[in-house]
């Protein structure tokens, strides 16, 4: 009867070494998909700021390729001799921010274009008044990280009258 006895006394619950054992590989089967997750994060944020960053210099072109000839010249050529600058120093983005008269907009714009910088250049045929507006926006990759940039670079041209 003792031996029946000892028989029913089955342990029901996992041993400690057991549940250690178990917790270490699901773990260790975790691990690819945290970083598969993080990876993915990661890429959309890269993704979304390459995204503003063309969003911002077809905007910038637009706003050229709207002007007469002769003014598109004298500002794109005002534009490349400032150089690199910030994206927020631009009149033509500050005359949009003021137009949006909610603050929390404005807040969001400027906390999302904080870091990034454009740079503006022209190539000329003076003979076919032909010019072709280039504009490159700068963006930080890693946002608390200013030494890696990435670019979104766009051209265009512009045709002028031949009378005028």
């Amino acid at each position: 009867m003792m031996i029946k006895d000892r028989h029913k006394k089955m342990r029901l619950g996992m041993s400690m070494i057991e549940l250690l054992v178990g917790i270490t590989i699901f773990g260790l089967a975790m691990v690819p998909l945290l970083w598969l997750g993080s990876s993915t994060t990661r890429g959309a944020y890269s993704v979304g700021k390459h995204m503003m960053a063309s969003q911002i210099a077809a905007s910038f072109l637009d706003s050229l390729l709207g002007l007469p000839y002769k003014e598109c010249r004298e500002k794109i050529a005002e534009l490349k001799g400032r150089g690199r600058t910030d994206v927020l120093q631009n009149q033509d983005l500050q005359a949009t921010l003021q137009v949006v008269n909610d603050e929390g907009i404005q807040r969001d714009m400027e906390t999302s274009f904080r870091y990034f910088q454009s740079e503006f250049g022209f190539d000329e045929d003076e003979d076919d008044r032909i010019l072709r507006l280039n504009v490159e926006i700068f963006y930080r990759v890693v946002e608390g990280d200013g030494s890696v940039l990435a670019s979104v670079r766009l051209s265009v041209l512009k045709f002028g009258d031949r009378n005028g």
